[in-house]
């Protein structure tokens, strides 16, 4: 592979919302700024055919460090299999991870695709032993530091909890005062209220109805940090269960398992406290044996959602005659009761059943598939031939600079030397390189925009080779597989759609649950097949069931 003397630079920026005042660099912009700098004091320092060029910068906005979980990180690693950008800069190697593992694999692929990693603070260098010697060295310092901040953190919560301080953020029933618990009385009586009527209803479900019918919510506040306003939502099941076995309402903290006595005041009796909690023990096994007893694998579970309010669809069980029944349940149903949402639950087998039949029917229709994937690609093509006639239009207006460019620069050598001419060739050289900008990401988008190019054939073969996957493969294994598959299901009491193929990703064959590529590499199946809005909708289907 020949050497590329130019620098196609990605400007790899990133803060953590909850760490960003204790950053360095304070800012994603200020981080930018510097890295443009650097790379305009390198251009003062090399010849015209070595130019560093900013050829994307990735921005990535409240995003932890601890993996590589990150839309820009993961543009920016497309954008190096593509070969849009050789050179990967940012201020400072934790901006890019804070994983020993996961900077050794982002090494592995910059090697691979000969991507030269520099970053500033620690002023790095891959292309020498010594250089990935000492990033490896910097990740070890960086992870012992890490770990011996976290270690004072954990001892300093330890000994808060044993002066009786609490540890936690907002809790209803108190105000947060310097870091103490300070008794919020209007809050207190919701509290109170909250655990008489647990002992009068013996329901968390009707609790929470019954809170939420009268007008209850949850704590109100500021957020110390942004200063936004938080909480006031309708209670919920999950909320109601963490405060009626909460013990910090009986003057008590606890940490690590625990208990140490309080310096807050209690807003709960302990006789209060006690019954509700042997009742909440009482119903205990009703509400937890089902799932550890059973063995019933949810296939679709986090794939439903709700067609009246948009939540996701959660699984359940119910005990009747002849044992456990599966189902699924709007979330928003199951915490809040019919006032949230009175979205009827639907019995999961009948319900799975259906919707594995709706997809080997979707994967069969190989005529439509065909009818599909060409008027998809008849978009393509079109974006193909404007980007070719924007270059054309570009390259026309580069001809007549540079025809300029090359007469100023044969007088100069001939003696003639005045101020204008001198300005008038900064001037054309400057309209040159911002043409020549736009002529590359010209390419950039047309090398996109081919990768979108779609194959019936390798579709429709896909297809049904994933179709004699499921139709084999364990329920557990059809639960894997199906997230890669399946975008969403909307479930409504006389209609289901299904949407699939949400991901862009690339094109291959499926071949035992991967894909395989021309390559012969073997992908996972959610790094397949990018598909347009076009081919989308075709995988975009509703039908009807019979209740």
């Amino acid at each position: 592979m020949e050497d590329v003397m130019k620098k196609l630079c990605g400007i790899y920026a990133r803060v953590s919302t909850e760490r960003q005042a204790e950053i360095k660099d304070g800012s994603l912009d200020t981080q930018i700024s510097r890295l443009k700098n650097y790379i305009t004091y390198r251009n003062t320092h090399v010849k015209d055919d070595e130019k560093w060029v900013v050829s994307d910068i990735y921005r990535e906005e409240g995003r932890s460090g601890k993996d590589t979980h990150r839309p820009e990180l993961q543009r920016l690693l497309s954008d190096v299999a593509s070969g849009k950008i050789n050179t990967v800069i940012c201020t400072k190697l934790d901006r890019i991870t804070r994983s020993i593992i996961d900077f050794d694999n982002l090494t592995k692929t910059f090697k691979k695709y000969h991507i030269e990693f520099i970053s500033l603070e620690e002023n790095f260098d891959t292309t020498t032993p010594i250089g990935e010697a000492m990033l490896e060295i910097s990740l070890v310092f960086a992870k012992l530091e890490r770990q011996t901040t976290s270690k004072r953190t954990k001892d300093k919560m330890q000994w808060r909890a044993e002066q009786g301080l609490w540890n936690g953020g907002q809790i209803l029933g108190y105000d947060l005062v310097d870091k103490k618990l300070i008794v919020n009385h209007k809050e207190a009586q919701t509290v109170k209220l909250m655990f008489e009527k647990y002992i009068e209803l013996g329901s968390v479900l009707q609790v929470v109805e019954w809170l939420n019918k009268h007008g209850y919510r949850t704590k109100e506040y500021v957020s110390r940090r942004k200063g936004i306003k938080r909480g006031g939502n309708r209670f919920f099941n999950a909320y109601v269960s963490q405060k009626l076995t909460s013990r910090v309402y009986i003057g008590e903290v606890t940490h690590n398992d625990n208990m140490h006595k309080g310096q807050h005041k209690p807003i709960i009796d302990k006789k209060l406290w006690n019954e509700a909690n042997r009742l909440l023990k009482l119903h205990a096994p009703l509400r937890k044996n089902p799932k550890r007893e059973t063995k019933y694998i949810f296939v679709l579970q986090g794939l439903v959602k709700c067609g009246k309010c948009g939540n996701y669809m959660t699984s359940k069980y119910s005990t009747g005659r002849n044992g456990l029944h599966p189902y699924y349940q709007c979330t928003r149903n199951a915490h809040g009761g019919k006032d949230a949402c009175d979205m009827k639950y639907v019995p999961a087998a009948e319900f799975e059943k259906a919707i594995l039949e709706k997809i080997k029917d979707m994967c069969e229709d190989k005529k439509r598939l065909q009818e599909i994937v060409k008027k998809a690609n008849r978009s393509t093509e079109s974006a193909l031939r404007s980007l070719k006639q924007d270059r054309k239009i570009q390259e026309n207006k580069l001809k007549p600079i540079a025809n300029s460019i090359k007469h100023i620069l044969d007088a100069l050598s001939k003696g003639i030397k005045n101020k204008s001419v001198s300005e008038k060739l900064s001037e054309l050289e400057l309209q040159k390189d911002q043409i020549e900008k736009d002529i590359q990401n010209i390419d950039f988008e047309m090398s996109r925009v081919k990768q979108q190019i779609l194959n019936a054939k390798v579709m429709h073969e896909s297809l049904t080779r994933f179709r004699q996957i499921y139709e084999t493969a364990t329920p557990l294994k059809l639960k894997e597989l199906l997230p890669s598959f399946v975008e969403k299901i909307t479930w409504k009491p006389t209609q289901i759609e299904i949407a699939l193929f949400d991901q862009e990703v690339q094109r291959g064959q499926l071949e035992n649950g991967n894909v395989t590529t021309k390559g012969g590499g073997a992908l996972p199946l959610v790094k397949w097949l990018r598909l347009s809005d076009e081919v989308r909708s075709y995988f975009k289907g509703s039908f009807e069931i019979k209740p």
